[in-house]
């Protein structure tokens, strides 16, 4: 597998004038140079994604397996060096991308691989209506056609793995759009699935502009779009999707909080706290970004945060033995400190951290703790999408519920507890798309399970099965096939037509066995008229239904 920075249209390897570098965030260095797509490439890869989209659309999902079986294969080769690229260009130390990108993107490849059969089955429809009880009907699964997928940069191969995954599951064509920032990831994802055999023009990596890319949204081919990114970027991009009515699937970050209850393992929960709040030095959607403390333990829990916090070794994400590389951008890094110092200038206290102590030219910020905080800070109310944890106590169960949904995002949140009661009592009323008790984040990761949230979090949900709904047409097929020349209900709307209806309606839903006995025995004048637009035998058997209920 070559990276040489070319765009991938319909198959092929495409070489344009326009060049970007990426640069390392740890040392400010070039990795290389990647092709810009113009506007005539993009309606290229459009293109190429609409003519293959029929073709793929009727793909066998045995011969779609064999692809992400073979895709699988071919990245557990290249692990190592998919692993390295994500240190160089993300700036995350080299044991965290593999684990958190390439060892869950293998999970994911071999989930779709094994169950991609099994999620895309009909559904059966059970009919509750007396009168429709001789059709056969079923809930059907179809793709939309050439999906755009925005992918970001915080998490840029695992996050593009799980989308293209679903897009390709479904029937969808692809145009992946990977962030300016990590544009070699970007393109080793599509080296990855042309080479286990995706046919040429299924997956397209298009490295652009912004114009450009808002180009492809607004195009009336592109049928879905999928984005990770900021809660502005998003609804520019919903603006921008109204104009086809196109589907969208979004996913535009959180705020999410970590409630420590009085009960909790501190060591547990301090551990927790320090892994979910400074990992990727703190850039994910998913991350700690606020910690509620109860009020007894606040004390011992943010001394054993400190200790654990002060551990963490940041450096140059490819030395052995660094936890925590740079951010990932200045403007990333600037967003931090602008959140720290605002902090500060309305009563917060660093209690470690807050500076660049590394002496390396790179976006660097060493991971840090503020005690004080409260709802009047951007760092507890803004995505600060960085390495801090700020800690606010509380001292009852209902306020820390409050504080919890005093935000305009709802992607995750943990509950700290020995409690089922507790955590059963959190679960229920924190507001947002997905809760763990004594874990946090670790949900992204599980194919099986979902990902999205609520309030300003954005719309729709990725991963396993409701995922995947997000990206097809949910069709409802009935047949019938009874030998009648008309349905019960058809004209003409007569008065012996009003009196079989009256009867049924008691013979289905009375609330007394004998009225709907009455009404069974009184339908024998009607007797051929439930002939003539059913089957008297089938009539009789969604009674005894009825009846049994």
């Amino acid at each position: 597998m070559i990276l040489d920075g070319n765009l991938i249209i319909n198959g092929k390897k495409v070489e344009t004038p326009q060049k970007k570098d990426s640069l390392n965030p740890a040392t400010l260095e070039s990795l290389g140079r990647v092709s810009l797509a113009s506007t005539k490439d993009c309606h290229m890869a459009i293109r190429a994604t609409k003519e293959t989209f029929p073709a793929w659309k009727a793909f066998p999902v045995s011969a779609k397996q064999k692809i992400f079986r073979q895709a699988k294969k071919i990245l557990l080769q290249r692990s190592e060096e998919a692993a390295r690229l994500l240190t160089e260009e993300k700036g995350s130390p080299y044991p965290e991308s593999y684990s958190s990108e390439i060892f869950s993107s293998l999970g994911a490849l071999d989930y779709y691989a094994r169950k991609l059969r099994h999620l895309l089955r009909p559904h059966p429809v059970k009919h509750t209506v007396s009168l429709f009880f001789n059709k056969k009907s079923s809930f059907r699964f179809e793709p939309l056609g050439p999906t755009l997928i925005i992918s970001p940069w915080n998490f840029p191969f695992i996050i593009a793995i799980y989308d293209v995954l679903s897009a390709l599951s479904t029937g969808n064509t692809v145009i992946l759009r990977p962030s300016t920032s990590t544009p070699f990831t970007g393109l080793m994802v599509g080296e990855i699935f042309v080479e286990a055999g995706l046919p040429p023009g299924v997956i397209n990596i298009i490295n652009c502009k912004i114009p450009q890319a808002e180009e492809m949204i607004s195009h009336p081919d592109v049928q879905t779009v999928m984005f990770t990114g900021s809660v502005s970027t998003g609804k520019r991009i919903m603006e921008m999707a109204s104009r086809n009515l196109t589907n969208l699937s979004l996913e535009l970050g959180g705020k999410d909080p970590m409630v420590v209850c009085a009960d909790a393992d501190i060591e547990r929960a301090a551990r927790g706290a320090v892994w979910a709040g400074f990992m990727n030095c703190g850039q994910s959607c998913g991350s700690i970004e606020r910690v509620y403390v109860a009020s007894e333990i606040a004390e011992e829990f943010t001394h054993r945060v400190l200790e654990l916090t002060r551990k963490i070794n940041v450096g140059n994400p490819v030395d052995p033995g660094v936890d925590m590389g740079p951010m990932a951008s200045l403007a990333q890094l600037k967003t931090v400190e602008d959140h720290i110092q605002d902090a500060c200038e309305k009563g917060a206290k660093i209690l470690c951290g807050g500076k660049n102590n590394t002496g390396l030219p790179g976006y660097f910020i060493s991971p840090t703790v503020l005690s004080g905080a409260n709802h009047t800070m951007k760092i507890m109310t803004e995505e600060t999408f960085g390495p801090t944890l700020p800690i606010m106590t509380f001292s009852e169960h209902e306020e820390a519920v409050s504080l919890a949904n005093d935000s305009s995002l709802g992607l995750t949140a943990s509950v700290w507890t020995r409690s089922k009661k507790t955590a059963s009592f959190m679960a229920e009323r924190i507001e947002t798309g997905s809760i763990t008790i004594n874990d946090h984040m670790f949900s992204f990761i599980e194919p099986a399970a979902i990902w999205g949230g609520i309030k300003q979090t954005g719309m729709g949900r990725s991963h396993g099965p409701f995922g995947l709904q997000e990206l097809v047409n949910i069709k409802f097929v009935s047949f019938d096939f009874l030998k009648r020349k008309k349905q019960l209900w058809w004209f003409p709307y007569d008065s012996g037509l009003f009196a079989l209806l009256k009867k049924s309606a008691i013979l289905f839903h009375h609330s007394r066995i004998r009225e709907r006995m009455k009404a069974l025995l009184s339908l024998t004048p009607y007797l051929k008229r439930i002939r003539e637009g059913s089957s008297l035998v089938n009539f009789l058997k969604s009674f005894f239904r009825y009846f049994r209920k």
